[in-house]
């Protein structure tokens, strides 16, 4: 009995004993033990180590900056690890390498240059400031001169390769240092880039060939990138059937204007300008005022994941728990690649060659921006108290198969693309074969975020696929260029019973579905979201698409939230309830300083332009649009309570003369001779009215109010919020 008890007394000893640890120190050494006398030197050699333990596992580390040669990677199945610093430590962990030995190479044009070696990048930062990547500057708000977008178009090929490309004739409108692209050299470094709309798109150029006197050279671009950038048909209606879209030329979703070309020697210009030549792995440099190259910390990013920890649907990789850290300078490649970056939305691209012409602006089948710190198939992972900084794709990414994470109390800031993305957007995501290939249960809180999409504008700072039970709250988001949280996917296409929420789609073409998705339950709440829509518009602060729940039982809650100075004339709405979007509770929320905003579909060409543009789109530029809430083929079951609105919707005579409906005519495919705005401030701006059925359906209202007029935002909702006095 006695020698039974003292085993027993013994094996319990060792269950309660503490987890193993590891310590790791810049003044360490990776031959040592990894003890807290002998440290490892490299956070690598602690990683390794601790997967090879088998058991839960804390690795302190000490103050220092630990730059990476490689991903720390988690394996699946492995042991319970937690990495934190020591007591009162501020560690950094580093993808960059540091540049040094910078000299005067053009002293006409203050060009600094130094070696970067073999080292790639997109990003480089001067004393933690993001350097701009040389590209074609124009006066004002110009676009540059003499370059049309010419795609040639195969005719009844719905997988097709789009030939042409840019034609292009010198012209003095331009800098002359950069008008000419036949003397541009690395042409298959430079990228031509274009900003419309909710979108950005982003294609490697090919060659180049000449121009002959007054007839135009052209500028092809890589395949695939340059076909799936003019996937999207512009299109026209009949009186007969006004949702049957006749399908023409790419339109104002494809590459049809030029914003900038990027990523030359010639095009360095301006101060903060950089450029590297891959094929001599130099790196030049215009320096800002101020910036002495000889004592700036300058670094290239050069390692594009800090962090891979991926399971798989039978073995997750699960009770990782990262605190306290500094995940700092991370790149990402994929946009230099024949794929390019071709924005679909909110940072999920078109690739590959397997994708049809459509008329509605979007393709079924995309690609996610990875993140530099990649998360899949990953179960209960804590993610708190760290700061992450200066990532060069999306930051934190939890994939498919993403369960009971949290990612709180953290800061993000200058990141490239999204701050946080959770859970993905195909098949398998929104129903899931297997219930460990759900999202579901995860919670994104108390998060600061600040300045994210610096590089792809078309990218939400904080963006949700499809899931359930997720909780994103008491975050705050300022300064980004489109939404600041995203939530769902589809427009509808992809729900039981394929509602065609996006312009000219047809019922099916996605598929046939006759289950919901697994999104339910999912919460938005106590956010606050301030200066969005900074860059592109047609978004919102919180933005969502396709159906929230299966019931007004289980619907998406966005409840709380206090969103504010939208940037001037940005058209969208506030609460953006976009295609398909259904089951939705929008309650105790507030709105203000976000005026009503403007359509704006890129600057017209430059007067005397050698080579004006084939469509005029930027004629409609101005026409008003954006309310507090609403969006485009919405389908309803929303229930609006108790929000705080910024003022009384514009009334549709006030607009100009039927421009709004000229706008959704022309190039969304409607035939509306409708008023854009409901009375309660609802904002139709798609109407979709297809047999007898007018949508949106069951939008009701109960207890909202005009902060304009008697009443005025309740300081709880502010407190919640984190809004100041």
């Amino acid at each position: 009995m006695k020698i039974r008890l003292m085993g027993a007394l013994l094996w319990a000893s060792a269950t309660l004993a503490a987890p193993a640890t590891i310590w790791v120190s810049p003044s360490g050494n990776d031959s040592n033990a990894g003890t807290e006398a002998a440290p490892f030197r490299t956070l690598e050699r602690a990683v390794d180590s601790a997967n090879a333990s088998g058991d839960a596992v804390t690795v302190y580390v000490a103050e220092g900056t630990y730059r990476l040669t490689r991903p720390l990677v988690f394996a699946p199945g492995g042991p319970a690890i937690e990495i934190r610093p020591v007591a009162d430590a501020n560690p950094v962990i580093s993808g960059a390498v540091q540049i040094t030995g910078w000299t005067l190479y053009d002293k006409n044009k203050n060009i600094y240059r130094a070696s970067a070696g073999s080292n790639v990048s997109r990003q480089l930062y001067i004393d933690g400031r993001r350097a701009t990547r040389a590209r074609t500057d124009s006066p004002g708000d110009n676009i540059p001169a003499g370059f049309r977008p010419s795609p040639i178009v195969p005719p009844n090929n719905p997988k097709p390769v789009i030939s042409g490309g840019i034609q292009y004739l010198p012209t003095s409108l331009n800098a002359a240092g950069w008008r000419d692209p036949a003397k541009w050299t690395h042409v298959r470094d430079i990228e031509a880039v274009i900003e419309t709309q909710w979108k950005m798109m982003s294609v490697p150029l090919d060659a180049v060939t000449p121009s002959v006197q007054k007839k135009p050279g052209l500028v092809t671009l890589r395949q695939p990138g340059w076909t799936n950038a003019n996937l999207y048909l512009g299109s026209t209606t009949t009186k007969a059937d006004p949702y049957k879209c006749i399908a023409g030329a790419p339109g104002i979703w494809s590459l049809w204007q030029v914003t900038r070309f990027e990523n030359a020697y010639e095009f360095l210009d301006q101060p903060g300008e950089w450029y590297l030549d891959r094929a001599s792995g130099t790196i030049y440099y215009i320096p800002r005022p101020g910036e002495n190259l000889s004592t700036a910390d300058v670094e290239l990013p050069v390692l594009e994941t800090l962090i891979q920890a991926i399971g798989t649907p039978e073995k997750p990789v699960s009770g990782l728990r990262f605190e306290g850290l500094t995940f700092t300078y991370a790149t990402w490649l994929g946009a230099a690649s024949d794929d390019g970056y071709v924005a679909d939305q909110s940072g999920f691209r078109v690739t590959g060659t397997e994708n049809e012409l459509n008329t509605t602006g979007h393709v079924q089948h995309v690609s996610r921006t990875p993140g530099n710190l990649r998360f899949e198939y990953a179960h209960n992972i804590v993610f708190t108290k760290n700061r992450v900084m200066h990532m060069g794709g999306a930051a934190v990414d939890f994939g498919a198969g993403s369960q009971d994470n949290v990612i709180t109390r953290n800061t993000f800031s200058n990141i490239s693309a999204a701050a946080i993305q959770l859970g993905g957007v195909g098949t398998t995501d929104a129903r899931p074969p297997l219930p460990s290939q759900a999202t579901t249960n995860n919670t994104i809180s108390n998060n600061l975020i600040v300045r994210t999409g610096r590089e792809y504008v078309d990218s939400a700072a904080i963006f949700v696929g499809f899931s359930s039970h997720s909780d994103v709250s008491h975050n705050t988001i300022s300064h980004v260029p489109w939404a600041g949280i995203a939530i769902g996917w589809g427009w509808g296409l992809l729900d039981a019973g394929m509602f065609p929420g996006i312009g000219c789609a047809q019922t099916g073409m996605w598929g046939t579905y006759t289950t919901p998705t697994i999104n339910s339950r999912n919460t938005i709440s106590f956010n606050r979201i301030s200066h969005f829509l900074e860059s592109r518009w047609d978004g919102g602060a919180i933005y969502s698409t396709g159906q929230q729940g299966q019931s007004m039982q289980d619907p998406l809650v966005i409840e709380g939230n206090v969103a504010d100075d939208k940037a001037e004339h940005s058209g969208g709405n506030t609460f953006y309830t976009d295609g398909g979007s259904r089951y939705v509770l929008v309650k105790g929320n507030a709105s203000f300083d976000n005026r009503l905003g403007r359509a704006d579909f890129g600057p017209p060409p430059q007067a005397g332009d050698p080579l004006p543009y084939l469509a005029t789109p930027s004629k409609l530029n101005g026409v008003p649009y954006g309310s507090d809430f609403g969006g485009c083929r919405t389908y309803g079951d929303i229930h609006y309570e108790n929000n705080y609105w910024l003022e009384e919707p514009i009334p549709f005579e006030e607009l100009a003369i039927g421009a709004l409906s000229l706008l959704i005519t022309k190039f969304i495919g409607m035939n509306p001779a409708f008023s854009p705005y409901s009375a309660e401030g609802f904002c139709n701006v798609c109407p979709y009215k297809p047999a007898d059925i007018s949508y949106p359906t069951g939008l009701t209202y109960r207890d909202n109010h005009n902060i304009l007029g008697e009443w005025e935002i309740p300081r709880s909702i502010l407190d919640r919020a984190g809004v100041q006095p």
